[in-house]
């Protein structure tokens, strides 16, 4: 049997060929991401230069369940961590990728800073690390035990926030995972701030940390 070919400009034909495609779902449809293709929206389309500075936090355990910022003090480009002392004597380190988890599990819970709370991350996102990744602007001197420490580094966090609103410069330690492609790597910013511009079982300081060979250890904490 002869068969009948039709040229794509036959809008006759092309009509009958939608109609017929959309009565059995098989309409042409615009082009979607995929689920795992979605990028949270608190995300910034960010490729620029981290700050000049990173910051090194010491929270302790004052009371069971009650922590304070004790000593804090600039660090060089990218090296951002948090040493804590719990109550019962061990000291641990969150740096890298364990601290960019832990930061971003709480921000995800808590879009802005709990007040009033001492759990171990409600005071560390009140510490300096929480001032680089936005997640306050104005210091809670209440915090430290030490509030002198708020003003000892006054002068970082200006720079800082002029590095942020000058340069575009954004947030993140080393060993942080992902492209960088937000200025927080991945820890939402409290929307107040943005609208204006575990514990291991390491014994030692030393050994969960690293800084000796990272150049940390020789340089004292303020406070």
């Amino acid at each position: 049997m002869k068969k009948t070919y039709y040229r794509l400009g036959d809008w006759r034909r092309n009509a009958l060929l939608l109609a017929a495609a959309a009565s059995l779902g098989l309409a042409v449809l615009p082009a979607c991401s995929s689920n795992n293709e979605r990028q949270d929206p608190n995300a910034d389309e960010w490729s620029g230069e981290t700050y000049s500075e990173g910051v090194i936090t010491e929270i302790t355990e004052v009371q069971p369940g009650e922590w304070k910022i004790t000593a804090e003090r600039p660090a060089g480009k990218e090296e951002v961590a948090a040493v804590m002392h719990h109550f019962d004597g061990k000291v641990d380190t969150l740096q890298g990728q364990a601290l960019q988890r832990q930061m971003q599990d709480y921000s995800r819970r808590y879009p802005e800073n709990r007040v009033g709370s001492t759990g171990m991350m409600d005071v560390l996102m009140w510490s300096g690390i929480g001032y680089m990744a936005g997640r306050y602007m104005t210091p809670n001197a209440g915090y430290y035990a030490n509030p002198g420490l708020v003003q000892q580094n006054s002068a970082w966090r200006q720079n800082v926030t002029r590095e942020r609103e000058t340069q575009g410069r954004g947030f993140y330690g080393r060993g942080f995972s992902g492209n960088r492609t937000s200025r927080t790597a991945g820890v939402r910013e409290s929307r107040t701030f943005s609208r204006s511009a575990y514990r291991s079982s390491a014994p030692r300081m030393g050994r969960s940390s690293g800084f000796g060979s990272r150049g940390f250890g020789g340089r004292g904490f303020g406070g």
